[in-house]
């Protein structure tokens, strides 16, 4: 079949089952309740986070994620293996020179104000996908064009072959979500506004109380694959609840209280120091997945940083060992490892060429920054309070930076007024802030080019070894690109790993709920009193 002749695709995804060796990490369906499914009720979440918007599209950011894949949809995504499978797509086919790429579609898919999907919705999603997104953007230097062939299929020319492109459209970061081609015509390249947060999910957009509550409720026209053994974000999906309230509580011994005592049935982000204490409660159970790594990103777009010198100090000043046991303090919670993906990730993980990873030396940092531009004005790092594990990390890399010359101030935000703030150079010159897992250089977000994300990076270097990644055809070519994509990082200095961390959440031993990364509660239940 070609829709599962996955090619490159596959090859590239299939080393990415992950085994878990946290106790508990598994919320698995062994580890539920045997009652049968029941639909009905609300399910109750306490979210760490409030996003800035719900658009799956137009950020990569976690929050807006965990909500937005329960909304939308993609033509092609992740099951639960990490493999690519069809989820609004029925398949695909490739020409022989690898530049026209024939994409079919289901039929009879509604969308959550009553439209049916076509060819003309998805060609419009594509469109506004190549502008908004991060992942789109880079896609789009391939596309020479996108062109209707009848309302189920849909063609795209690309301009070289591009061995990522299924796998990009298959992101679950910065997602081509489908959506009606008038609103993707109406939002352009802004975000979508609350009447604009129609797809096809499971769950529909209902309100959206600012600092308080997002509110989704079933849609009950979804039209759900059949696949009941994919998982992940495709196959089968049943909606069981009538709503799912996402309760924005940013205080996180609240979160771990209300859920003890039954206001809460999920509750995200809880401090990893306490898992040993919790695990073994009949109340609630841990729920815990990989989760990227924590990062350090420096302003590139102006002193000091815009000088290698005083990132280079920056680097040899860090004791990241130090860092990630004061800030996870639970060995199952971190590793320290410099590479870009995952060691599970087998297809996308090398560890070649992180030499500069651990480079801690305090009189080496001394003399780099006295060779640098630094000035010695006080120097801002931001990040939100709303997670813990930001605040720790903002602490201690203050502490070491000071102890070899620099002057630091740090300037905490709630979560949407720090993205705010981010997109503006002048308000830091340090951020610290969390990346999700990746599955493809092209999702890196922290590398995305004269962006804030990246801290303004700039590199030839990395823009081509982007291009030589898409034109990769072989595990052999794939590993030297991802080998050289390290050494960049660690002679370019962008941002500054400190370690690849796991999350951990609490569920109610009550809800029926299968861990995968990040939020998502169709085929989830509560078991009755």
């Amino acid at each position: 079949m070609n829709h599962l002749r996955m090619n490159r695709f596959i090859c590239l995804i299939i080393g990415l089952t992950l085994v878990f060796t946290l106790v508990g990490c598994g919320s698995q369906a062994s580890d539920q309740t045997d009652s049968a499914p029941t639909k009905g009720g609300t399910l109750k979440v306490a979210y760490a986070s409030e996003p800035d918007t719900l658009d799956w599209s137009f950020t990569s950011a976690t929050a807006t994620r965990d909500i937005g894949w329960n909304i939308f949809e993609t033509l092609f995504a992740l099951d639960k293996n990490y493999t690519i499978k069809p989820l609004l797509a029925t398949g695909y086919k490739v020409s022989s020179d690898k530049k026209t790429y024939t994409i079919t579609l289901r039929k009879h898919v509604p969308f959550q104000d009553g439209s049916v999907m076509s060819a003309d919705d998805v060609i419009a999603s594509l469109d506004r996908w190549r502008k908004v997104s991060s992942v789109g953007q880079i896609t789009n230097s391939y596309i020479k064009k996108v062109s209707k062939l009848n309302d189920q299929t849909l063609r795209v020319d690309l301009k070289t072959p591009y061995s990522s492109f299924i796998e990009s459209m298959s992101a679950p970061k910065s997602a081509l979500a489908i959506i009606p081609e008038k609103i993707a015509k109406q939002a352009l390249d802004q975000p979508l506004n609350t009447k604009q947060l129609i797809g096809t999910g499971p769950y529909q957009f209902a309100k959206w109380d600012k600092g308080q509550k997002i509110e989704l409720k079933r849609f009950k026209k979804y039209a759900s694959r059949k696949e009941t053994n994919w998982g992940g974000l495709t196959g089968k999906k049943t909606a069981y609840f009538d709503k799912v309230d996402y309760l924005i509580v940013k205080d996180t011994t609240v979160r771990q209280n209300g859920l003890k005592t039954g206001l809460y049935d999920y509750a995200q982000g809880i401090p990893s120091d306490l898992y040993d204490t919790l695990k073994n409660s009949k109340q609630v159970a841990p729920v815990t997945y990989i989760n990227g790594y924590s990062t350090l990103t420096p302003d590139k777009s102006e002193p000091p940083f815009n000088d290698l010198k005083a990132r280079q100090a920056l680097n040899a000043a860090l004791n990241k060992k130090a860092i990630a046991q004061a800030t996870y303090g639970n060995q199952k919670f971190y590793q320290l490892d410099g590479a870009l993906f995952d060691p599970s990730q087998k297809q996308l993980y090398t560890k070649e060429g992180t030499a500069g990873y651990l480079a801690y030396n305090k009189a080496k940092a001394k003399r780099l920054l006295k060779e640098s531009s630094y000035d010695g004005k006080p120097l801002t790092i931001i990040y939100s309070n709303d997670n813990d594990n930001y605040k720790r990390i903002a602490e201690i890399v203050k502490q070491q930076m000071e102890e070899v010359g620099f002057k630091v101030n740090l300037v905490p935000y709630e979560w949407t007024t720090f993205l705010a703030k981010w997109k503006d150079p002048k308000n830091w010159d340090l951020e610290v802030v969390g990346w999700s897992t990746r599955f493809s250089p092209s999702e890196l977000g922290m590398l995305v080019l004269n962006s804030n994300n990246s801290g303004w990076y700039e590199s030839q270097k990395w823009s081509s070894l982007l291009t030589q990644w898409g034109k990769a055809d072989t595990d052999v070519q794939r590993k030297a690109v991802l080998k050289q994509m390290n050494e960049t990082v660690y002679s370019e200095l962008p941002f500054y790993k400190i370690a690849n961390e796991s999350s951990f959440d609490l569920r109610s031993t009550k809800l029926h709920y299968d861990s995968w990364l990040g939020e998502r509660f169709w085929n989830t239940w509560k078991t009755s009193e």
